[in-house]
């Protein structure tokens, strides 16, 4: 009986632990921030122990190592540079979301799972998309028990899925829909290609009703940065595709857009968009500190300091570039913008070489590294109206992208 139980302790190994985790990550990613880092830091703790195990550091070397390593020295010398130094430096600590990109880059070794990842999020997506579509017309969030932000005078509401607010919503779905999108054109299998376009549209449509123009703009320009990589197979059967959806949508709810007009109507900078004053003002705060910035976990303060318009207090810059160069300056903005160059370079670059070759047996791939790619890309238009690099939901979602892209050509 002893050997039967110590044979059955051998067998355990951390990889079991980091797949459970990554497993736990996708299951709560669409709908829960706490179930998603609960996941995260189980595989954490496998790819931890795994480092003890073997005595020795277990790292693949990525494009993202020097980057990455760059900016978040170049942030915290400027930290040490700030009026409250203790506070600015604690605040960095929201950053060790990138071990999710290192871990799957990692640990993730096997075509099966790696998919397997990405179909549980999108169906669970795409399930909360439903919800979320609901939620548009009927204005009631069961999850929280509340009455959802109105749209205008439209009648009709802002949703947000299983999310707080329609922010974080809107930018969560267009990844998803970007990613089950591309995926669809890797697959042979009619079922599964329409499995896939059915969850990206979904998807689409809950972006769409959680009223964010961010991400609706940035969903329509990944569109079109698909379709700009794609070949002119894809492009024929593609684009008359989205031209449909959006014509559809647009009877079924024509008043979707309706909160894009309010920025081109407003008279003065009073009745602007409230995004409007808070760049502005952001702006100033960082001419006045323009080297080593006011410090992460700084900016409520500075914010209603130098607001001069009465307006709400905001905890960021509603713009990931701006965020970053107010809290860390151009120290912490030269590497950030950096960091978005060489991610773009390395997936282009590993993009072409990939379409260079025949891909008929499979094209995952090149279509996961399309995805990687159109991902980016909308998050740098969607980044221009809010800041969704610090916001940890989002975070993980457009890392475990850019990571399930990175190991696409070697699994």
């Amino acid at each position: 009986m002893i050997h039967i139980r110590m044979n059955a302790s051998h067998k355990f190994h951390p990889d079991h632990l980091i797949k459970f985790g990554l497993i736990v990550f996708a299951v709560f990613s669409p709908f829960s921030i706490a179930g998603a880092q609960t996941g995260f830091s189980l595989a954490l703790l496998g790819w931890a122990l795994k480092f003890f195990l073997k005595g020795k550091p277990f790292w693949v070397k990525s494009y993202l190592d020097k980057p990455v390593l760059i900016y978040l020295a170049a942030i915290l010398i400027a930290a040490f540079f700030t009026q409250n130094r203790i506070h600015s430096i604690i605040s960095i600590k929201d950053e060790w979301l990138y071990l999710l990109f290192f871990l799957m880059v990692n640990n993730v070794e096997e075509k099966g799972f790696a998919k397997k990842l990405i179909n549980i999020i999108i169906v669970i997506s795409a399930l909360v998309a439903i919800y979320a579509i609901w939620q548009h017309y009927t204005g009631y969030d069961y999850w929280h028990g509340r009455i959802l932000d109105p749209i205008s005078v439209t009648g009709k509401f802002r949703s947000v899925g299983n999310f707080s607010i329609p922010l974080t919503y809107g930018f969560y779905a267009m990844v998803v829909s970007l990613l089950s999108f591309s995926l669809a054109f890797s697959e042979e299998d009619k079922t599964k290609r329409t499995f896939y376009f059915v969850c990206s549209f979904l998807c689409a449509t809950g972006n769409l009703f959680s009223g964010t123009r961010g991400t609706q703009i940035a969903q329509i320009f990944g569109f079109v940065i698909f379709f700009i990589l794609s070949s002119n197979e894809d492009r024929k059967q593609g684009i008359p595709m989205i031209l449909i959806y959006f014509i559809l949508i647009f009877f079924i709810d024509p008043d979707i857009f309706v909160r894009m007009n309010r920025i081109t109507q407003a008279e003065n900078v009073a009745s602007m968009d409230i995004r409007t004053v808070i760049w502005s003002t952001s702006f100033r705060i960082f001419l006045d500190h323009p080297i080593a910035g006011i410090g992460f976990g700084s900016f409520n303060h500075f914010y209603e300091f130098y607001l001069k318009v009465p307006s709400k207090i905001f905890g960021h810059a509603h713009n990931d570039f701006l965020n970053v160069a107010v809290n860390a300056g151009i120290m912490g903005l030269i590497p950030f913008v950096w960091l978005w160059i060489a991610i773009w370079r390395d997936l282009k670059k590993k993009f072409k070489k990939c379409f260079a070759y025949d891909q008929t047996e499979d094209n995952y791939p090149q279509s996961m590294l399309k995805a990687g790619l159109v991902v980016a890309s909308a998050y740098l238009v969607a980044a221009l109206f809010q800041c969704y690099y610090f916001d940890a939901i989002d975070f993980m979602i457009l890392f475990f992208v850019l990571a399930q892209a990175e190991v696409s050509d070697k699994i």
